[in-house]
């Protein structure tokens, strides 16, 4: 296969701009971004971080279950390690597992005494189940762990005066001086432009589950920073990998509301519309299953009674604890109408992760130099072919850490001038309604995969405007949203196997030959390795068996 095109600029002219100059830029101000920007500081960088809307919204705000972490006394990081590795289908990275469980355990009795209000029974944490682990590990905040957390992050970076915030600041494009990233171009709410040159650039832009319309994310969740690193000549990965929640509601507005893997992890049982239950009959661990096994056994379940739902109930719970344990759901639903203590919760599979991303070492340095990721922008190899429930937070906090402290090593360093950015070539902006035709087009990357209608994906995603007016923020998206699903549609294609989050109708089975990972990079060939940390052996997809 071909690379995937991508001009160097997306710019079909270049801005009027104003320069900006600091020690570390962080792209992104959700949990990952605000921990990096945070150990960047501690190390006395001068950091700006670029907030893509206003400052609480992000993807870890809206995170309901909560975090993982080896707490109990029955319990060890090396049983986190084996529950995460089993979750990733074979394409875990150990070395990045094991530093994700080892630093749980203190990192969440830190963020305690720093204030987040996590549930207690007694003098310890009041510890959650959720699919995929086999023992309590679920440090919570009712079902709004991820907006808790955020908020003390927050106030942490407004009290510390090495750390400045912009919001409403779109990162547009990278700035690189050869091969080594510099900065970032920058749009402003106002229309303005902001050169910014960096020491280094932490990439914590999130993921791109609003790619496919019905998601459990964010609308600004589109991949834009995945398609900026990938224009850089930064190396992707595992972009194969979309995880879909089996379990969110769809609002009578038609938004995507997620009814967390607590629900099912405290008792709740799903059922067809007819009154079936199904999932014990698609799987032994019934509705406690990994999150992929989940989503085709609804998928499996809508198909046979042609329905477009199934029913997550919890009736037969005690209300108090409902009520106790999701705050949050039983607010938003009793809004739309429906009582979680009385009626059962209609749910669909909906978009939620991207285990791929940007290509990371365990400090967060990708192929780069200056450049790092950390978050779900990000392809640390501790997710692999399938997340684990409650692994998201902790990775954004345990690696954004360490790509904030990474980055500040670089603050002594000279930045040189970045290289000009030639203009692209000028093509017609996207149809007006590109949101839903992308989302039309990403349903072949679904959680049931073929290589026809993939191959005809890509097909229609190789027409989509190339450049953009500088003066149209919705053009600048719509570019880059349009290549994180072209890379994402390509390697799903590249992949003959079914494997986590990746199942293929035509090839439904799991190929040994196949336990490696798909690396794309502009201006390259596709190549697959056998691990994530970027390394220098390369082998063409063509010639791996």
């Amino acid at each position: 296969m071909a690379t995937i095109p991508a001009s160097r600029s997306i710019l079909s002219r270049l801005p009027p701009m104003r320069d900006r100059q600091v020690d570390v830029l962080v792209i992104g101000a959700g949990a990952a971004g605000l921990t990096a920007a945070l150990a960047a500081a501690a190390r006395g960088a001068w950091v700006l971080v670029l907030a893509r809307g206003s400052l609480p919204e992000s993807n870890s705000a809206w995170a309901q279950g909560g975090i993982a972490a080896a707490l109990d006394p029955a319990d060890s990081p090396g049983i986190h390690v084996a529950d995460t590795l089993i979750a990733g289908a074979g394409l875990c990275d150990p070395a990045a597992v094991a530093v994700l469980a080892n630093e749980a355990p203190a990192l969440m009795r830190e963020l305690a005494s720093l204030g987040v209000p996590f549930e207690r029974d007694a003098d310890q944490f009041a510890l959650g189940l959720e699919g995929g682990h086999s023992r309590r590990r679920i440090v919570h905040v009712g079902d709004a762990t991820g907006r808790a957390v955020t908020q003390v992050l927050i106030e942490r970076v407004r009290a510390t005066p090495l750390i400045a915030i912009r919001e409403q600041a779109q990162a547009v494009e990278l700035l690189t001086a050869g091969e080594r990233v510099v900065g970032a171009l920058v749009r402003m709410v106002d229309g303005t432009w902001w050169r910014v040159l960096a020491k280094a650039t932490v990439l914590a832009s999130g993921g791109a589950g609003a790619l496919y319309g019905l998601t459990s994310n964010q609308p600004t969740a589109l991949g834009e920073g995945i398609a900026l690193a990938y224009r850089a000549g930064a190396e992707v990965a595992d972009m194969e990998f979309v995880q879909f929640h089996p379990t969110v509601y769809r609002t009578r507005a038609g938004h995507g509301f997620l009814i967390t893997e607590a629900a099912r992890g405290e008792g709740g049982l799903l059922f067809t519309p007819g009154g079936r239950r199904f999932m014990p009959d698609y799987d032994p661990r019934a509705e406690l299953a990994p999150r992929d096994v989940v989503t085709r056994g609804i998928v499996a379940a809508m198909q046979a009674e042609g329905c477009d739902h199934v029913l997550l109930d919890l009736t037969h719970l005690p209300a108090h604890l409902i009520e106790h344990h999701f705050p949050t759901i039983c607010t938003h639903l009793r809004a739309d109408g429906i009582d979680p203590t009385r009626t059962p919760i209609p749910v669909t599979p909906a978009a939620h992760y991207l285990m791929g991303g940007v290509r990371t070492d365990l400090s967060g340095a990708t192929s780069l130099p200056g450049l790092f990721a950390a978050g779900e922008v990000a392809c640390t190899g501790v997710h692999g072919a399938n997340r684990l429930a409650s692994n998201s937070l902790l990775e954004c906090l345990v690696f954004g850490r360490r790509a904030g402290e990474a980055a500040a090593a670089l603050r002594d360093q000279e930045v040189p001038l970045p290289d000009p950015l030639p203009p692209a070539p000028i093509s017609a902006p996207p149809d007006a309604n590109w949101r839903t035709i992308l989302a039309d087009i990403m349903r072949a990357a679904g959680p049931i995969r073929h290589g026809d209608t993939l191959s005809a994906a890509l097909i229609r995603l190789a027409t989509w405007p190339v450049s953009a007016d500088p003066d149209e923020a919705d053009h600048l998206t719509a570019v880059n949203a349009a290549l994180t699903a072209q890379l994402i549609v390509a390697a799903a294609l590249l992949r003959t196997e079914s494997r986590g989050g990746h199942f293929r109708q035509d090839y439904p089975h799991s190929e040994e030959s196949w336990r490696k990972h798909i690396v794309l990079c502009r201006q390259a060939e596709p190549w697959v390795v056998p691990t994530i940390a970027p390394v220098a052996e390369r082998e063409k997809v063509g010639e791996r068996r």
